[in-house]
């Protein structure tokens, strides 16, 4: 009895060695755990809020120690795969930042993607603010570059459109399709590319234009010259009065045309940039040679010539001979569209807020339509083409003078009232190249 009572303790002390050594096992266990379940949720978190420096605690071993590993390892992935991805993006966002031209990126429904500030200009958008994410419609405000959009984001062909704005702009907007990668079918948006071709445009105007004025105006001429020179060949009998009228025209006809081919190689070479050695020009001893050169052409019509120089000893960096054609540009071109007993005023003062040389040409004369003010310095443009010709002009010598104020660093402009007179207002900067 004795036995069986002492052996039944014996496994009673067993169970109980073995349940209180579990039960220590287990709790150990259950704080291992619970550490390590508050250190994953600590971790999580901080991965959660980007900060993917933070890694678990591999101390544990087993499954847990394992899970851990994983964990580390996942972050790790992930760290350096965002870290890719927004590298990539910069470098897009770099891009298209850097493209001269008006970008966008819009996804199938219509929301932007991607925009660079360009863009934003040209749809007169605030470039402050965060376009991306919203849609199209809630940003474009002009309207005809609304239904370009509306019309042809989404096709599955390549457009490209010419579009004229309103101040007279000229945008080119070229759409192309954007596929699912791997597919021909699948759109998921368009690349939207905006130019502003408005000098594209005009140049292109102004070289139709020169080229048929150019055409024309060395056909006038030459018809002349031709038909007078075979009138003479035929007619042997033309009396010496009338041969040497058809001489003369043909001499006045050959001077003009002389004058012409003059007139656009000059415009040609102060384009194309003429190899020029500046120097320092006193411009009242320019201004007094050319007074003295159209002395006789004003008085031949009674026009009296005055100045008034504030500064006669104002000097500038440049060309003399282009400071002197200017000079003789605008005071010839005083006396040729003044009648009669009529007046020319130069004045040179100081825009001192501004740091300019100002040169002021007024006249008297016959002055210009309102409508020909913005058009007056271009080549071959007239505002009365018979007159012009009549007296001696090229339809170049305003344009000539405007590239050489150019040259000087300098703008000139018109201020004119019909049948009331001009005022071309040269301004140059006291500091020129």
């Amino acid at each position: 009895m004795d036995s069986n009572l002492y052996q039944l303790n014996e496994v009673y002390f067993f169970v109980l060695l073995i349940t209180t050594a579990l039960a220590i096992l287990l709790v150990r266990y259950t704080i291992t755990l619970r550490r390590y379940l508050k250190e994953f949720t600590i971790v999580s978190k901080k991965v959660s809020n980007k900060e993917f420096h933070a890694r678990l605690n591999t101390y544990v071993k087993g499954e847990l120690g394992e899970l851990s590993k994983n964990f580390n390892y996942m972050i790790q992935i992930m760290d350096s795969t965002i870290e890719e991805v927004e590298y990539k993006h910069l470098q897009l966002t770099s891009i298209v930042k850097s493209i001269s031209h008006g970008i966008l990126a819009i996804d199938i429904k219509g929301n932007i993607l991607l925009i660079n500030d360009i863009a934003k200009e040209m749809l007169k958008s605030d470039t402050e603010i965060n376009l991306e994410g919203l849609n199209f419609k809630n940003v474009v405000k002009d309207k005809s570059i609304l239904e370009v959009f509306q019309k042809y984001v989404g096709s599955t062909q390549n457009e490209v459109i010419e579009l004229n704005l309103k101040n007279n702009l000229v945008y080119r907007i070229k759409i192309d399709p954007v596929y699912l990668q791997d597919s021909k079918h699948a759109i998921i948006g368009s690349i939207i590319n905006i130019e502003d071709i408005t000098e594209i445009v005009k140049l292109e105007n102004m070289r139709r234009d020169f080229v048929a004025n150019v055409s024309h105006e060395l056909k006038t001429p030459l018809t002349s010259i031709t038909g007078f020179v075979e009138t003479l060949k035929i007619n042997d009998d033309i009396n010496k009065d009338t041969r040497n009228h058809f001489l003369d025209i043909i001499e006045k006809e050959s001077n003009r045309l002389k004058g012409l081919i003059e007139d656009i190689l000059l415009l040609s070479s102060i384009e194309n940039g003429q190899d020029l050695s500046y120097e320092e020009v006193r411009l009242f001893d320019v201004f007094k040679e050319v007074y003295e050169i159209t002395e006789y052409i004003a008085s031949s019509k009674n026009i009296t010539v005055t100045y008034d120089f504030e500064d006669e000893d104002v000097h500038i960096l440049g060309f003399r001979d282009n400071v002197k054609q200017i000079f003789l540009n605008l005071v010839d071109n005083g006396i040729k569209y003044t009648p009669e007993n009529g007046r020319i005023e130069v004045r040179q003062c100081y825009d001192r807020k501004n740091q300019n040389i100002v040169i002021e040409f007024k006249d008297n004369g016959i002055g210009i339509p309102k409508e020909s003010l913005s058009r007056i310095f271009e080549r071959f443009y007239r505002v009365d083409k018979a007159r012009s010709r009549d007296i001696g002009g090229t339809g170049l010598g305003l344009a000539i003078t405007k590239h050489m104020v150019k040259s000087l660093g300098g703008n000139i402009t018109v201020e004119s009232i019909l049948g009331i007179g001009s005022n071309f207002i040269v301004t140059i900067p006291m500091e020129t190249k």
